[in-house]
């Protein structure tokens, strides 16, 4: 699959909604908040092991990471190994990494002056699991949303 990434589409019985008192559903970034920001810290989640040989947790995990710029990530992983250029992908940095079980979770940013979240990522590989100095890479999810006109169908933050 190219860009490690799919939409479904999902719908709920008449008189269900996504929305709870405690709980929104994330949003899908608009025009102005599209470009992934270097330093900009987000949340990264998912179902994972905790190490490389590990089993996959009943537990859901999180941790924070930096938005890495590409010419940093080649240098830290190497060309073979980081996203091309102009691919839908980008890397980034934390002291959490995503591990085994963890692709397709999110990588999910606050809105700025919001107290929205938004899907700016998708999990998607890295070089084992929380390698120092090792950045993940994320599949970009507003490169797809320019790509393909889905905006429309299910709204935008």
């Amino acid at each position: 699959m190219v860009g490690d990434i799919a939409l479904l589409r999902a719908e709920l019985p008449s008189g269900r909604r996504f929305e709870t008192d405690s709980q929104t559903p994330l949003r899908l970034p608009a025009d102005s908040f599209s470009q992934i920001v270097n330093g900009e810290l987000c949340y990264i989640f998912g179902y994972g092991s905790d190490s490389y040989d590990g089993p996959i947790s009943d537990t859901l995990h999180y941790g924070t990471v930096l938005a890495l710029d590409l010419d940093s990530c080649i240098g830290m992983m190497g060309a073979v190994v980081a996203p091309p250029p102009d691919s839908g992908m980008f890397c980034a940095i934390g002291r959490s990494d995503a591990c085994k079980g963890d692709s397709g979770g999110g990588y999910v940013c606050r809105q700025p002056f919001a107290t929205q979240f938004v899907l700016r990522g998708v999990i998607s590989y890295g070089v084992g699991c929380g390698a120092t100095g090792t950045p993940g890479v994320y599949t970009d999810v507003a490169y797809y949303l320019q790509h393909y006109p889905i905006g429309s169908i299910i709204g935008t933050a």
